[in-house]
């Protein structure tokens, strides 16, 4: 029963913080290419990082990523205008954001805002350097906190989305050397390093070990056991990392 309580909170808290962390910023869902919540298929994360600029990493299939730019604009912010040309759409499309709600576009599309990770976000099977990792040193259950969500677009070019605390930052970096298993990023819009240099480790380790020691891991289905909490059984693991 306590255990239930805490994600209870958990789930309010960030229901509270999607509707605070920013003009368009959070985890949307797009109906055109959801799937279920088993999937990452259609989930777009949006920065608005700095501000009035937008910055999205998503995936349409769950496995392959991509980023895109845009801005927000109009009274309270709530035009949001994305180029879509990279993913052969138009270069200038303009939704409609209702706060904590939806982006409703020109053709009709409505994105919804997701509140708490699904399922979906324990299933990262890819061996790659590009999806979702978790931050132990940020991580926490029920939430987004300590998930960081990275694309490479356009090749050795990465890009992330992330959040500490509920709200969402971007982040710019590439990778470099034998299969790509350096990852650079300029950590200083977050007042960390211009440069740091983290290892990727594919499979079975699928992690990206950083200079100081933190280790961010590949979302995996051991966490299941913090969602079994939801269904009346389960535990909250005693340590964040994966």
């Amino acid at each position: 029963r306590p255990v239930r309580a805490a994600w209870a909170r958990a789930l309010l808290l960030a229901a509270i913080l999607a509707r605070a962390t920013g003009h368009g910023a959070g985890v949307w869902r797009d109906p055109h290419h959801y799937r279920s919540d088993s999937s990452l298929a259609g989930l777009r994360f949006v920065s608005e990082s700095p501000p009035h600029e937008l910055n999205i990493v998503g995936t349409d299939d769950g496995t392959s990523w991509w980023a895109l730019k845009g801005r927000c604009s109009g009274l309270g912010m709530r035009n949001i205008t994305i180029d879509f040309s990279p993913k052969g759409g138009p270069s200038d499309a303009t939704g409609r954001w209702a706060p904590g709600e939806t982006i409703t576009w020109p053709d009709g599309n409505m994105w919804a805002l997701l509140a708490a990770p699904t399922r979906a976000f324990l299933l990262d099977a890819a061996d790659d350097h590009t999806g979702v990792f978790f931050d132990p040193h940020h991580f926490k259950v029920g939430t987004f906190r300590g998930m960081r969500f990275i694309a490479e677009d356009p090749p050795h070019v990465l890009k992330m989305v992330g959040s500490d605390d509920g709200t969402f930052w971007f982040l710019e970096g590439f990778c470099t050397g034998p299969k790509m298993t350096s990852i650079h990023f300029d950590f200083s819009p977050k007042g960390g390093p211009k440069e740091l240099v983290g290892k990727w480790a594919p499979s079975p380790a699928r992690t990206i070990t950083w200079p100081d020691g933190n280790v961010w891991s590949k979302a995996v289905p051991e966490l299941q056991a913090s969602f079994a909490v939801r269904h009346g059984g389960g535990t909250v693991p005693s340590r964040a990392r994966v």
